[in-house]
């Protein structure tokens, strides 16, 4: 026996015409052109492995556009925003990063690492791994487990603002 999808798909004569259209349309995106093509093989009867077999689509895939265009009808054609990605850190948090590693280590015998400056500075939730904190480094190519006394900084209360009046004046 044959299991069968309880979302029906059931085409006015309209919604028929309109998916025809798109699926001849060779102006319109090509995700909106092979989810027209799609729904109408399943309006006509085709089963969800062998649309997405012929579609070379998921399985999944096609019983999600199934349900879409069940509940949203022409509306579940169109693309889906996507996430914005990773957050990024911001012009503050890097300069703070940058200082923190040209300051002297929090003990004698260490030296920074990409964990250890992570952890120091409590950055968002994005920057509390060490990778970010190593692009960052890597992208102003500071290497702060290879430096010894030379570029370390004396702990000054007044660095941040100086240093943010140069950076500003190198923008500038």
């Amino acid at each position: 026996m044959a299991l069968t999808s309880p979302f029906i798909i059931d085409l006015t004569e309209a919604e028929r015409g309109e998916l025809e259209r798109l699926t001849v349309s060779r102006s319109a995106p090509f995700g909106r052109v092979q989810r027209a093509s799609v729904i109408l093989a399943l309006a006509d009867g085709a089963s969800n492995a062998a649309v997405a077999r012929d579609a070379s689509r998921h399985l999944d895939t096609v019983r999600a556009w199934r349900r879409r265009f069940a509940a949203e009808r022409l509306a579940a054609l169109c693309d889906r925003p996507r996430p914005l990605g990773r957050p990024r850190l911001s012009l503050t948090d890097k300069l703070r990063i940058i200082a923190t590693a040209t300051a002297a280590p929090p003990g004698s015998d260490t030296v920074w690492t990409h964990r250890l400056l992570a952890d120091r500075l409590n950055l968002s939730a994005v920057a509390a791994s060490a990778s970010p904190v190593g692009r960052i480094l890597n992208a102003v190519d500071l290497k702060p487990h290879l430096v010894r006394s030379w570029l370390t900084r004396p702990a000054d209360p007044e660095f941040f603002t100086r240093a943010a009046d140069v950076c500003d004046l190198y923008r500038a």
